[in-house]
């Protein structure tokens, strides 16, 4: 296995071959910013365009010998503001776009309320009672009774013209009685909008 480092024998003979009393030699000047710092705020690479001519490549932002940190995050700002400012006007822009498709739906939905109310009212009843998602929590609040919509099996099926029978045999309500359930249906319909209409 290596040694990460060498033999203490091997660097008291490199010491000695150097030599002693030497002039100071230039020192490598060290960074106060961290290393994941200084990768963090190099720029990325420009994209050179097709008409564009290629640019020479610019140095990565680092903190200079003896420049102050307050120099250095000016710096950082210059070279970072065209970014920031079209980011911030994309998403500027982002926004009005929405709220302008918003503004265009809520005119198109009058326009055509305006043209055929009828039909407006019939969509908005229609829209009340749409099927909603069949996927259900035990939290969640019930707003209308289930519809049953699987299939009989087939022990069911051999007793469905009793069923039917049943059915042909319960008479019919009478004027007063349907007048009833006719309000009350619409009662309940009525509520239930209201009811959502607070929600």
């Amino acid at each position: 296995m290596p040694r990460k480092r060498a033999k203490h024998s091997v660097r008291q003979t490199q010491r000695e071959s150097l030599g002693h009393d030497l002039p100071p030699g230039p020192k490598r000047v060290r960074d106060d910013m961290p290393r994941k710092a200084a990768v963090l705020f190099r720029p990325p690479p420009p994209r050179p365009k097709a008409d564009e001519p290629p640019r020479p490549a610019e140095a990565p932002l680092q903190i200079r010998p003896g420049e102050k940190l307050r120099d250095f995050n000016e710096r950082v700002e210059q070279a970072f503001s065209s970014d920031l400012n079209r980011t911030m006007r994309a998403e500027l822009r982002s926004e009005s776009n929405q709220k302008k498709r918003q503004r265009r739906r809520e005119l198109l939905k009058a326009k055509k309320r305006a043209a055929d109310p009828a039909a407006a009212r019939a969509a908005e009843e229609a829209a009340d009672f749409e099927r909603a998602s069949q996927a259900r929590s035990l939290r969640d609040v019930a707003q209308a009774p289930p519809t049953i919509t699987a299939r009989p099996k087939e022990r069911l099926k051999r007793k469905a013209p009793a069923l039917v029978e049943a059915q042909a045999q319960r008479p019919k309500p009478s004027a007063a009685r349907q007048r009833i359930l006719d309000e009350e249906r619409q009662r309940v319909i009525a509520q239930y909008r209201s009811m959502k209409g607070r929600s």
